[in-house]
């Protein structure tokens, strides 16, 4: 579960693609997709071409999913990549999908993903983003209290490739609401 407060042990929190970071930022997209594999029952793919189609298309295409004004953000802890976090510009102009917030477990309970989605912010905030959705499994409850500790709350479902029901959630942005 990521940590509400505390010192963040993230040291720099980088755009993986303008860093030169592709090969960390698809390792790490795919260390989340894994993870949520085995989380909702499904069989752990050893690698991109085991994962279901859409998953696989979006692992091949990460600079064209999270393209500008989005991004997708990876903190270090020290000179090791530790997590992640994407903004994928969506319908409506303006709003983004917060997708693939993700701490390996080595780095969990450090403050990285606060770090991740306080960058995350900033860099909407930044680039004309005002409005931030999400979805979430419901049984990631403690992610759920995350996201709603940082001024998420719940909106209606939108369109998602997602073959499970979802909890969605949103967050306006403006230039003072950047920080969390």
């Amino acid at each position: 579960m990521p940590e509400a407060g505390g010192p963040a042990a993230a040291d720099t929190v980088v755009s993986a693609f303008p860093a030169g970071r592709g090969d960390d930022a698809t390792a790490l997209v795919f260390e989340y997709m894994a993870a949520t594999q085995a989380e909702t029952g499904r069989p752990v793919p050893a690698g991109i071409g085991e994962l279901p189609a859409v998953l696989q298309n979006e692992c091949r295409n990460l600079p064209a999913v999270y393209r500008p004004p989005g991004a997708l953000l990876i903190a270090f802890a020290g000179q090791v990549p530790a997590g992640c976090a994407g903004l994928a510009p969506c319908f409506p102009e303006h709003t983004a999908e917060v997708r693939r917030l993700y701490v390996r477990p080595a780095c969990r309970g450090k403050g990285i993903a606060r770090a991740l989605m306080s960058a995350a912010h900033h860099h909407a905030a930044q680039h004309g983003i005002t409005r931030l959705i999400l979805g979430v499994l419901p049984a990631r409850t403690g992610v759920i209290g995350f996201y709603r500790l940082l001024g998420y709350t719940e909106t209606e479902p939108y369109a998602t490739e997602s073959p499970v029901p979802m909890i969605y959630l949103e967050r306006l942005i403006t230039g003072r609401s950047a920080p969390g």
